[in-house]
C-alpha cells in the first residue's frame, strides 16, 4: 500500500480520478489555493479547475491550472484518445484567463481538451439563460464527446428545448473540436437532477440521476417515495428509447452507473428507504434519517434483476462510484460515519471516512473496506488498476496516522489517492478435469486469490492430500463421486472450498477378449469404438469389431466405451492361413446395395449348393440376424433400421463379409 497528498495552502476539493494508459493516475478537482505545496499556477478567480498526473507509484509528474475570472468547478475528466484529456465541469466566469467564451446566463458547461502533458488546447462554453451544471462527460466511439449535466434554462443560448419541470437533465454532443453537433432536454414535471452518463455498446447513451417528477413529460413511471434514481436511455442522436424509475419510500439518490458486459446497468447511489418499492432491504438504520449504498442491476432494457442495500448503523454520508471489474463483481465506494455494524467490518479513525465494498457478480458482499485517515474524507471514488489492485481517491483534511503517511499541507482538504493490493480478502478457487476413468489421473489448477499457502484433500485418490500449488497425477483408481477440498491461506487468515462429488470417476468398461476363427479375430460386441494393432503398431484403418490377420505375430485391440474409457485384449502368435479366409469380391456378390427390402447373394462359391450360414451384424458389433444351414440365398431386411451393416456369409471353412446399406 502507499499513499500520496496532493494540495496546496488553501481549499483543493477532488472530484474525479482515473488511471492512465502509462499506468500513472489523472487526479481532478477544483482549488481555491495560489502557489504553494504541490500547486505551481495560482487561481485566476474564485475556484478554479486543478489537475495533477503522477507516475504509477502516485510521485507528482506536473500540475495545471484552469480557469477564469469567477468560480469553475471541475466534475468530470478523461484521458483521450490520443494521449491528452478532456475536462468539463460549470462555469461562472466570462472571457479571461483561460476561458474564451462568455456565459450565456449563470453557470455554464465549460469543457476544456488539454495535450498529454496537460497544455490547453482549446476551451468550449455552452449554456442556456439560466444555470446549467455539467457532471459527467466521455470521449465517444467517433472522437466526439457527449457532455451531461443539469439545466434550468428554457430556449437560448445553446439549449434548443425547454424545460418540461423545474430541472432537467441535458445533454450535448460535440464533434472532436468541442463544436456542438445537438443537444437534448429530458425531463418530468419537477426536478430531475443528473449525475452520470455512458456511452452504451450500441453507440446510444445511458444517462441516470434522480427524480421528483410524476408521469409527465418524460417520465413515464411516478416515483415511489420522495427522489427515486431515473434513467433514460437514448440512440446514438439523442432520441429517447426509454426510461426507468428506481425507488423506495424515502430519499433514493443515483450517483453513478455503467453498462455491464451483459449488456445491462449497475446503478449506483444513496438510500434512505426501508423495504418498499423497488428495495427489498431495509437501510440498517430503520429511521430513515441516514443513508445506505443502493446498487441496482438491471437487464439490457432497464428492467430491474437485483438490488443490494449496504450500509453500517450510521450515515454513509456521500457515493462517489460503482464499477464492474475484472471478475465480473462490482466495487463500490463513497465515504461512512459508520463504525463496525451492519455491512460495515471496520471503525472510523474520524468521524467521516471512504468506505469500499467489494461484491461479486449477483451483488453479495465479499469484502469491505475503511480507509482509515486522522482527518474528515468526503465524496470517495475507486477504481480496479492495472494490475488487479485498487486505487482509492477523496480529499482529506487529516494529519499522519492510519494509512495516511502526509499531512495536510494545512487545515484544508487536499486530494488524497491511496493505492491498495487487498490481502485480507481470501477466495479459494479450482479446476480440474472432473471426469476420470478408473486407474486414470488429473492435474489440479488453483484460481485461488490472494493466498500464499494451500492445503488439499482427495479423498479416495492417490495421493489423498497435498501442500502443492498446482497438484499434478491426482490419480483414482476406482469408480465413483469424490469430494475435492481446498484450504487456501495467507497471514491474514484462510478460505475453505469444499467441491462434493466434484470428481466423478465412471464404472469400469466391459473385460474384452479376442476370439480367433481361421484367420479372422473378433473383439467382443458393443464397444463404441475399436483400434486393432500388430506387434504394437497401430494397423491404420482397422476400426471395426473384427481384423482379418494378413500376417502371422501378436495382435491387440484397444476398445473404447461411451464414456470414452478404454479396456485392452491380446491374442498372441496368431497363426495366419496360407489361403485367405475372405474371399475376393469375384467369388461373391450382393445386390441390390443399397438395399431396401430383400438382398441377394450371389458367386461362384454358391454353386456347390452346400448349406451356408449366414449372420448380420451392425456397426457396433452387435449379431442382429443369423441363419444357420441355410440355402435360401436371400435375406429381408426391411425390418433393419436404415445404417450400415455388416453382411457374412460362412460355407465349410470359407468365410465372405462385406458392407452393405439399408436405406
Amino acid at each position: 500500500m502507499w499513499d500520496k497528498r496532493f494540495g496546496g495552502t488553501d481549499q483543493d476539493y477532488i472530484t474525479c480520478f482515473q488511471q492512465t494508459k502509462d499506468g500513472g493516475y489523472i487526479l481532478g478537482g477544483y482549488s481555491q489555493s495560489g502557489i504553494g505545496g504541490d500547486k505551481t499556477q495560482a487561481t485566476w478567480g474564485v475556484d478554479d479547475y486543478w489537475i495533477v498526473k503522477t507516475d504509477s507509484l502516485g510521485n507528482k509528474e506536473w500540475d495545471k491550472d484552469f480557469g477564469g475570472t469567477n468560480g469553475d468547478v471541475l466534475y468530470s475528466l478523461q484521458q483521450t484518445a490520443d494521449g491528452g484529456y478532456i475536462l468539463g465541469g460549470s462555469s461562472l466566469s466570462g472571457i479571461g484567463g483561460d476561458k474564451t467564451q462568455s456565459t450565456w446566463g449563470g453557470y455554464d458547461y465549460w469543457i476544456i481538451k488539454t495535450d498529454s502533458l496537460g497544455n490547453k488546447e482549446w476551451d468550449k462554453d455552452f449554456g442556456g439563460t439560466d444555470y446549467d451544471f455539467l457532471y459527467s462527460l466521455q470521449q465517444t466511439a467517433d472522437g466526439g464527446y457527449i457532455l451531461g449535466g443539469v439545466s434550468n434554462s428554457g430556449i437560448g443560448g445553446d439549449k434548443t428545448q425547454d424545460t418540461i419541470g423545474s430541472l432537467d437533465y441535458w445533454v450535448i454532443k460535440t464533434d472532436s473540436l468541442g463544436n456542438k453537433e445537438w443537444d437534448k432536454d429530458f425531463g418530468g414535471t419537477d426536478t430531475d437532477w443528473f449525475y452520470s452518463l455512458r456511452q452504451t455498446a450500441d453507440g446510444g447513451y445511458i444517462l441516470g440521476g434522480y427524480s421528483y417528477s410524476c408521469i409527465g413529460g418524460d417520465k413515464t413511471q411516478a416515483t415511489w417515495g420522495v427522489d427515486d434514481f431515473w434513467i433514460v436511455k437514448t440512440d446514438s442522436l439523442g432520441n429517447k428509447e426509454w426510461d426507468k424509475d428506481f425507488g423506495g419510500t424515502n430519499d433514493d439518490v443515483l450517483r453513478s452507473l455503467q453498462q455491464t458486459a451483459d449488456g445491462g446497468y449497475i446503478l449506483g447511489g444513496l438510500s434512505a428507504s426501508g423495504i418498499g418499492g423497488d428495495k427489498t432491504q431495509a437501510n440498517w438504520d430503520i429511521s430513515g434519517s441516514t443513508y445506505d449504498y443502493w446498487i441496482v442491476k438491471t437487464d439490457s432494457l432497464g428492467n430491474k434483476e437485483w438490488d443490494k442495500d449496504f450500509g453500517g448503523t450510521g450515515d454513509e454520508d456521500n457515493f462517489g462510484t460503482i464499477s464492474q471489474i475484472n471478475d465480473g463483481g462490482y466495487l463500490l465506494c463513497g465515504t461512512s460515519y459508520s463504525n463496525i455494524g451492519g455491512d460495515k467490518t471496520e471503525n472510523n479513525l474520524n468521524a467521516e471516512q471512504t468506505w469500499i465494498v467489494k461484491t461479486d457478480s449477483l451483488g453479495s458482499k465479499q469484502w469491505d473496506k475503511t480507509i482509515l485517515s486522522p482527518g474528515h474524507d468526503e465524496y470517495g471514488f475507486a477504481i480496479q488498476t492495472m494490475d488487479g489492485c485498487y486505487a482509492v481517491a477523496s480529499w482529506d483534511n487529516g494529519g499522519i496516522g492510519g494509512y495516511k503517511t502526509q499531512a495536510a499541507w494545512g487545515t484544508y482538504p487536499d486530494y488524497w489517492l491511496v493505492k491498495f493490493c487487498d490481502s485480507t480478502f481470501i477466495q479459494a478457487n479450482l479446476s480440474a478435469t472432473p471426469n476420470l476413468c478408473p486407474g486414470t489421473c488429473t492435474d489440479f489448477v488453483n484460481l485461488s486469490f490472494n493466498a500464499t499457502s494451500y492445503q488439499w484433500s482427495f479423498p479416495g485418490a492417490t495421493p489423498d492430500t497435498s501442500t502443492a500449488t498446482n497438484p499434478a497425477n491426482i490419480c483414482y483408481a476406482n469408480s465413483g463421486s469424490y469430494d475435492v477440498q481446498l484450504i487456501a491461506t495467507n497471514t491474514n487468515g484462510s478460505d475453505t472450498l469444499l467441491l462434493s462429488n466434484y470428481i466423478t470417476v465412471y464404472p469400469a468398461p466391459a473385460p474384452q477378449a479376442i476370439a480367433q476363427s481361421g484367420d479372422t479375430l473378433f473383439a467382443n460386441a458393443g464397444a463404441a469404438t475399436y483400434q486393432w494393432y500388430f506387434n504394437t503398431t497401430i494397423i491404420n484403418g482397422a476400426t471395426n469389431y473384427f481384423y482379418v490377420a494378413p500376417s502371422s505375430g501378436d495382435y491387440n485391440v484397444v476398445c473404447t466405451d461411451a464414456n470414452g474409457c478404454e479396456v485392452e485384449a491380446a491374442v498372441f502368435n496368431v497363426i495366419a492361413s496360407a489361403q485367405s479366409a475372405v474371399f475376393s469380391p469375384q467369388s461373391a456378390e450382393i445386390h441390390p446395395n443399397p438395399v431396401v427390402d430383400k438382398l441377394e447373394i450371389t458367386g461362384s462359391f454358391l454353386k456347390d449348393k452346400k448349406q451356408i450360414d449366414i449372420s448380420i451384424y451392425n456397426m457396433i458389433g452387435e449379431k442382429i440376424y443369423m441363419a444357420l444351414d441355410c440355402q435360401l440365398r436371400t435375406v429381408y431386411c426391411g425390418l433393419f433400421p436404415s445404417g450400415m451393416y455388416w453382411l457374412e456369409v460362412t460355407s465349410g471353412e470359407k468365410i465372405f463379409r462385406v458392407k452393405f446399406i439399408k436405406e
